[in-house]
Parts: C-alpha cells; structure tokens; sequence
C-alpha cells in the first residue's frame, strides 16, 4: 500500500526505537558495571579473608621460635630444657593447627647442635647455617644480619622433602655486653602446611585461585593453585614476616555470565522493535483512519470527493487557509457544456454516463501521490486541486484536460460530442490563495470561458498581485 504518511513519517518508529533501546541499553551497562565492581569486591573480601588466615598460622607457628629464643636465654645458653620445650611446641602446634613442624634446631654460634625430633633428621647435627656457600643459608644469615627473625620461602629439606622455616637469632646479654648466641629455627612440613590451609575450599565457593610469589629474579613461583589456573584475577598482596605472597582470585564461570547479557540485550531489542511496530502501527491506522474518512467524502457516481471533503478536510472554515500548511493548491474549476440538452436528449441515464466519464478524465490527469485531487462541486461542475505546481504545468493540464474530454467517444452514440469549459486559479501564496477566493476567481475565469464560446480554458495571470475578497 502506497502510504505518504509512511514516507512522511518515516522517522518516528526509528526515533521510538532509539528512545528505548539506548537508554535501557545503558541502565543495563551501568547495573552490569556496578554488578561487576562489586562481584570484584566480594572477591578481594574472600581473599583478604584467606590471607589473613593463612597469615594467622604462620605468625602462631613462627611465635614458638621466641619461646625457645627466651628459653635459652633465661638459662644463659644452656641447653637442658630444650627438648621438652620442643615437645610441648610441636604437639601444641600439630593438635591446634594440623600442622606438622618438621624439626626444631638449635644452633651455638649458627652450628647445629641439638634437633628434635632426632629421629629423620640426624643429617641436620652439625650443619653450619652461617656457611654462606651453602645452599638455603641465606635468610639465616639476613636474621643474623638484620637481628630479627627471617622466613624463608619453601626450600628443599637436607633430610628430604620441602619445608619453610622460621630463622631468629638469640642474643646473650643486654646493651654493650650484648652478645650472638646463635640459632632457634622451627621448620614446617611444607606440604602438610598447604594441606592444613585448605584452599581448594575456594574452588567449591566458586572460585579458581593461585597462590604465588615473585623470588629474587622477579620470576613468578606459583606455590599452589587450582586446577583452572584463574584469569582476569583480582590479587590480595599480603605479608608474611618479611616475605610477600599473592593469592589471585577469579569466578569459576568469569566475572560476566555472557549468556545472560546476551539475553537482556535480545529483552531490550525486542521491547525496543515493539515500541517502534507501535508506532508503525499508529502512522498505518491514522492512513487508514485518513482513507476511511476520505471514503466517507466520497461521490457515489464518480468516486471524486465530495464538495463535503472540502469543507471538512481541506480547508479552514474559519479563515478559509489550506488545513495542511505543506499544501500549495492551485485551482481548476470545470463544467460540462451544453449538459442539460444531453440529458433532455438521451435521458438521465447518459447524462450519468457523461459526468462519469469525465470524472475518469480529470482523475487520469492527477498525481493523487502528490496530493492532487479531484472534487465533484455541483452536478456537472468539477474542481481540481493541483498541489505544488509550476504555471506552466498548471496550464498543460488545463490543455490536456480539454484533449481528453474531446476523445471521449461512447459507441452506441456516436453523434454525442462532449467538451468542457475551465476556468483556473494559479498559487501564489497563503495569504493571497485562500480556498474562498481561489473558487472565486476560478469561477470568474469559468465564466469568461463560457461567454468566449466554450471548450476553452482561462486562468489568472501568474503574478497577480491583487486579490478579491468577499
């Protein structure tokens, strides 16, 4: 259906579309976005929590160091009681944290002299922790250097496996006469510690993890991770003594669940497509509503507008304006010579024929697309609106208008000849073309092409500048 509202409006079910698609694509975005930043933020509160804890064992570990620090101090470097202290310490530790301490050595001078649990870690008795050739030594020598205690990041054990070990110097006296003792170290079973933090928990509370350093070359040591290893993480940098781990965080399933998104989007687009069909649906309603009405303003007989139509539709009736300020009527009023004698000669019935006839003329003469339209004004009088027109045109179908009526033939009587008298109105402007003075002057022009003999057509001149009022 050729419909010029459609064209006209053609804009309106874009402008809905995008009243509601991008406003609600944006609300979407930022809840998206603040979605995110708090999943984030949940993710750093899970691994602050973590790292607190895991912080937690070691300092309860490594505190035992300063146990058996004070030990042997209060016994000026005796060494009496120092198994069954490291007794109490490892069954203590063991019972509260399911740690297992791999031994605890104490060292004169930083020389290994007395271990406990002897049993599996007889190759520790005299080893020398102040040998800086000797591997693993290093952050003994930082805690005698430093004079406070130094962990170690995990290193493997001379009796076998891997450990971490806690290095505090113990000093005999105060002030001047303060003087290196030697060694206390505690050394964790590495292992049973990664164990005993549990952190494949995290896996289960969905998400992946990896726990990490960077050691002397800045080359990151992974020291226990999940399966996944995570991606797009978050870190919780934390402290441990003197060294710094990481724990990266990351949703098992990612930050974004994309098939949701894709979803509310789809939501989104389709509540937008909807509000633009509304729209559509309202330009083809007020067409048809448009048509309806035009219908309703039709002539029976010819199927032209009624004289009604213009009344009602086009034309103010207050000030006599176009109703459609976009229109640019100029005007061509038409009657059909000598009517009456056809109808007194060949009856109603072909009168009817002839006034049909030549409606069907003035129609195929109209752009009806470019607002052209056809009105039946009397019996056998017509008016037809040519909208937007150049002067010439407007007087090539005044010609042709009288062309085509000549042609009309009707077989079963040839010796009727039909012909029409115009008169026209050309457009000028709102204020000098108002309906009320155009029909005048188109009338006035009809009649002076009656009086000059019929068949003829005569218009206004093209640049009036005066015009009659009523």
């Amino acid at each position: 259906m050729n419909n010029p509202l459609l064209k006209k409006y053609w804009f309106r079910p874009v402008i809905a579309f995008l009243i509601v698609f991008i406003p609600l694509s944006g609300f979407y975005l930022l809840f998206a976005q603040r979605s995110l930043q708090q999943s984030k933020e949940r993710a750093l509160a899970v691994a602050e929590s973590e790292t607190s804890t895991i912080r937690d064992r070691f300092d309860v570990i490594f505190a035992r160091d300063y146990a058996m620090s004070n030990l042997i101090v209060s016994d000026q470097g005796s060494l009496d009681g120092i198994d069954a202290v490291a007794e109490i310490i490892i069954s203590e530790v063991s019972q509260y944290s399911g740690i297992s301490i791999k031994n605890i050595a104490v060292a004169p001078n930083g020389i290994v002299e007395k271990v406990y649990p002897v049993e599996g870690n007889e190759g520790l008795i005299g080893f020398n922790f102040m040998d800086e050739t000797q591997a693993g030594n290093k952050e003994a020598i930082e805690a005698y250097k430093k004079g406070q205690l130094v962990v170690t990041n995990p290193f493997n054990l001379v009796q076998g496996g891997k450990g971490m070990g806690g290095r505090l110097p113990v000093y005999l006296g105060t002030g001047e006469d303060k003087q290196f003792w030697g060694l206390v170290t505690i050394t964790l079973d590495y292992d049973v510690l990664l164990e005993s933090l549990n952190l494949d928990a995290l896996v289960h509370s969905g998400y992946n993890y990896k726990l990490w350093y960077n050691d002397e070359d800045g080359q990151s040591v992974i020291l226990d991770a999940s399966q996944e290893e995570p991606t797009d993480v978050v870190t919780e940098d934390f402290a441990i003594n003197n060294l710094r781990w990481n724990l990266d965080l990351a949703p098992v399933n990612g930050w974004v669940n994309y098939g949701e998104v894709m979803v509310v989007f789809v939501a989104i687009m389709c509540f937008a497509l909807l509000m633009a069909a509304i729209q559509l649906d309202k330009i083809k309603i007020q067409f048809t509503n448009m048509q309806l009405e035009r219908l309703a303003h039709r002539d029976a007989l010819t199927s032209c507008y009624s004289r009604q139509y213009v009344n009602t539709m086009l034309v103010n009736q207050r000030t006599g304006r176009w109703t459609d300020p976009e229109l640019k009527y100029s005007m061509l009023m038409i009657d059909i010579d000598n009517f009456k004698h056809f109808n007194d000669t060949f009856g109603h019935e072909i009168g009817d024929r002839v006034i049909m006839a030549v409606a069907q003329v003035l129609l195929d003469n109209c752009k009806l697309e470019s607002g052209d339209c056809v009105i039946r004004h009397g019996g056998d009088e017509y008016i037809v609106l040519y909208n937007d027109v150049t002067y010439e045109r407007f007087e090539k179908k005044a010609e042709q208008i009288l062309l085509d009526v000549r042609a009309i033939h009707f077989e079963d009587i040839p010796q009727l000849h039909v012909t029409v008298s115009i008169g026209g109105d050309y457009y000028i402007s709102p204020e000098q073309s108002l309906y009320y003075e155009q029909i005048h002057r188109a009338d006035e022009k009809l009649y002076q092409a009656k009086e000059q003999g019929r068949d003829q057509w005569c218009l206004s001149e093209k640049n009036r500048d005066i015009s009659y009022r009523l």
